[in-house]
Order: structure tokens, then sequence, then C-alpha cells
């Protein structure tokens, strides 16, 4: 199957990177937020990618900023509470978000995840800590430290 090396949208140009057999995979970096992100369709089974992974990522490239912040002030909401150690609690009320490097990754039927890559909490030490969106919209956490079940 001949697959695009490159993606024009409005707001991003997404490369085609190396994946494993089976996927295809395309990444643009994006400026917005504290130094920016990226932004990456995958393709499982490999093939190109479908109208409504395109509008999503364009979307996503067109308002990343604005949708990190969202990502951050839900994942500070929905992680407060007893169950984080004290440790956790204070740099979730501290003034600097403890989440970086923000990556949204789109799937062929248009649904995606911002995932923080960087995380100071222990909940995402190793593999950061995810929020999957329904739209425009933060609609759950996702728990990334067992990489078997993300």
């Amino acid at each position: 199957m001949d697959l695009p090396d490159a993606i024009e949208l409005d707001a991003a140009t997404l490369i085609r990177i190396d994946a494993p057999e089976g996927i295809a995979c395309w990444v643009a970096g994006i400026e917005g937020g504290d130094g920016g992100g990226t932004v990456s369709i995958v393709a499982e089974p490999a093939e190109a990618p479908t109208a409504e992974a395109l509008e999503t990522a364009q979307g996503i490239a067109s308002e990343f900023a604005a949708l990190v912040d969202a990502a951050t002030a839900f994942l500070a909401e929905e992680l407060a509470g007893p169950a984080l150690s004290a440790r956790d609690q204070a740099l979730l009320a501290g003034e600097q978000p403890p989440f970086g490097a923000p990556e949204a990754v789109v799937w062929q039927d248009g649904t995606w995840m911002l995932r923080f890559a960087e995380s100071a909490l222990e909940i995402g030490e190793e593999y950061g800590i995810g929020v999957m969106f329904a739209g425009r919209t933060p609609v759950a956490v996702e728990d990334l430290s067992d990489p078997d079940e993300a």
C-alpha cells in the first residue's frame, strides 16, 4: 500500500514516521501551551488516514494550547482528593501544573487522547498520563502506568 509521506493540514504538516509492521503513524510538532507538543495520527492496520482522523487532527492542531489547558484543568479536578499522596496533592495544588510534553494521539475513527509524557505525579511517573476527549471536551483520565493495558 502506498501511504503518504506527508499530510498537509491548515495548522501543521504531519510527517510519516517509522512504525511497527501493520501500523502507520504521522506526527507534527505544534506550537502552543508551554513549549508546544505533537499531534499524531495512528492507523492500524496501516492505511491512509480517514477523513475523521484528518478532521480531528486539524481541530487539535488549530486549538492545541486551549486543549492542553482544558486537559490540565480536567486532570487537576479529577485527580484531586484523598486517594493521592500528600506529595501529589501538593504538586497538584501548586502554581505550575505537574504535567508536560503534551502529545495528542488521533485514531482512525476520530477518537483521540492528549497524553502528557511528563508527569511529576506517581500515577504518571513512567509512561505519563492521558486525557480522553469527546470532541473538544475532556471526558476521562487514562492511567498509562501499565503499558499493556493502554
